[in-house]
């Protein structure tokens, strides 16, 4: 098994997305990240027994294009992350319009209404670098 991460443009996530469909690779999740001051978007796609992921950083209230014209099941974790984070994807195929996940208060994830966890950033060289400060470990949630 391999897997790679691979560190990817906003503007070119769509044509990362195409070109992972078109050599049959398929769509495992989309995750979102609190780090620092942005968010990790993670796409993680599956080929046989390889694994590969398109990450992009991004600022608080960033839109982000859908690539569910490419994978028709990335609706699901576009509107999770919508409901969850308040990203915005533009041209998704199916919009819930922030009613897919029901909160007690808008983007329960967003830095401004959570804390984010601690986390350590492994670069692509291997390296780390922590890039969280510590939490009180009594407040710290475990995914």
């Amino acid at each position: 098994m391999t897997m790679e991460i691979i560190s990817v443009s906003l503007a070119d996530i769509a044509k990362a997305a195409v070109d992972m469909m078109t050599r049959g690779w398929r769509l495992v999740v989309i995750t979102c990240t609190a780090v620092t001051e942005e968010y990790d978007i993670t796409y993680s796609f599956a080929k046989d027994n390889d694994l590969r992921h398109y990450r992009m950083t991004v600022p608080e209230g960033e839109l982000i294009p859908s690539i569910g014209a490419f994978y028709g099941g990335a609706f699901v974790y576009e509107n999770e992350i919508h409901d969850l984070y308040g990203f915005t994807f533009t041209g998704m195929t199916i919009d819930f319009g922030g009613t897919f996940i029901r909160a007690a208060v808008p983007y329960p994830f967003r830095k401004k209404e959570a804390p984010a966890p601690k986390i350590t950033k492994v670069t692509s060289d291997g390296g780390k670098r922590a890039n969280q400060k510590p939490a009180d470990a009594a407040k710290e949630d475990v995914l």
